[in-house]
């Protein structure tokens, strides 16, 4: 993938904003348009991507890219599982522009000024995407160079926020979070996911790379605890019910795996910090670990030795050789001196972890209302952005934000 040329252009677009806009607001304006105009997806965005490729002064070789970003993720094994009647994919600016304008046909439809507050945050968006999109090409040029890519995203990220106006609620802010929200949608080709696990590994700093690990924990947590939330009320159990905890462990094989190889690296870290005294890095990082293993406390604390076979996913990890016998592949045996790392270092800092942890309990009557919601990172994306769809709201709360303990 052209990296750098992507970079360009995506500047190319920042230094445009307001032309651009203006073009979306255009297509906002849209309250005499049939019913079947203002529910059609697939022409609502090529419309919106028009606003941005058929700018003036934008070249053949950059309209060429148009769209060349998500094939390649797609490519890479992440492309969204079909589920009928469910939106299930990258934040997607035309999907937005549905659900504004269903808001809008059962209230009111917003003057200039509303559409146009509405079309900076649909502009931001499409920025946010594409970016996510590029948070995965960052190792395609080697492990090297992986560092400075990521330094160039996350400036096309500031320049997003900076020419934003001041009504727009800045949905991310650390580019290290786009790799994970890139790969939120449902997907069936599993390992994809521990490809790139393994890039993470070897890609990035130790500063880096923690902070990936303690944004993919966190998030991949919430979307447990938030599904197993959505089950419990759905079977009307507790959510310690025996039936709803077997259920979660057989179906989130995945997860848990993942999980395990966020959490080793943060392990590593908060071992490091408490031996060194550095109180502030070692609650950090206790806070990151404390919400990684919220979703099944009793195994990833208690039970380490059944992870082995609730992370298992066999298709990936294991193969039959020609005499019959199974072995582990490359991918598996890398998963197994995970999880032996894992159960070590548990094993090791449970003692200043069980002191940290009350520092991260729930307060008594408090929730989140973001956490009741929550399913995918992209849906927490999506309810942020649709606020600016309510006159006179202002929101400054961004994705980070969700995750971190206080006010």
């Amino acid at each position: 993938m052209p990296f750098h040329e992507h970079i360009e252009l995506l500047q190319f677009f920042l230094a445009h904003r307001e032309d651009i806009v203006e073009r979306i607001e255009g297509v906002l304006n849209a309250q005499r348009k049939p019913i079947e105009y203002l529910q059609d997806g697939s022409l609502l965005s090529r419309h919106f991507e028009d606003c941005f490729f058929t700018l003036t002064g934008i070249t053949h070789s950059q309209s060429r890219l148009r769209g060349r970003l998500e094939e390649a993720h797609w490519a890479s094994g992440f492309r969204p599982r079909e589920l009928p009647g469910l939106h299930n994919g990258l934040v997607d600016p035309a999907e937005m522009m549905i659900r504004g304008f269903h808001l809008w046909r059962h209230t009111r439809w917003p003057g200039r000024n509303g559409r146009l507050r509405y079309a900076h945050t649909l502009f931001n968006l499409y920025v946010i995407r594409c970016l996510e999109l590029l948070s995965m090409r960052l190792w395609d040029a080697g492990s090297g160079s992986a560092g400075d890519r990521l330094s160039q995203v996350q400036g096309v990220l500031d320049q997003l926020w900076k020419a934003a106006p001041p009504d727009q609620p800045v949905l991310v802010r650390d580019a290290r979070w786009l790799i994970q929200l890139a790969q939120s949608p449902a997907t069936d080709e599993l390992g994809a996911y521990f490809e790139v696990a393994e890039e993470i590994a070897e890609a990035f700093s130790p500063e880096d790379r923690v902070e990936i690990h303690k944004a993919s924990a966190r998030m991949a947590a919430g979307h447990l605890r938030s599904q197993i939330r959505y089950h419990s009320l759905k079977k009307a159990v507790s959510l310690d019910d025996k039936s709803l905890v077997l259920s979660t462990r057989n179906s989130n094989a995945l997860d848990f795996a993942l999980l395990v190889h966020d959490l080793v690296p943060l392990l590593e870290a908060y071992e490091i910090a408490w031996q060194s005294g550095d109180g502030q890095k070692r609650v950090e990082l206790a806070d990151a670990i404390c919400q990684g293993v919220s979703p099944d406390p009793e195994l990833f604390l208690n039970r380490v030795e059944l992870l082995g076979a609730y992370t298992m996913i066999e298709h990936l990890f294991t193969a039959t050789e020609r005499d019959g016998h199974a072995v582990y592949t490359a991918m598996g045996t890398r998963h197994v001196q995970l999880l032996q790392e894992y159960e070590s270092r548990i094993g090791r800092v449970s003692k200043p972890l069980y002191e940290d942890c009350p520092r991260f309990r729930p307060a008594a009557g408090a929730y989140s209302p973001y956490g009741v919601l929550y399913g995918f990172s992209t849906d927490l994306i999506e309810h942020m952005a649709l606020k600016t769809l309510q006159p006179d709201t202002v929101t400054h709360l961004g994705l980070e934000d969700v995750f971190v303990d206080g006010d």
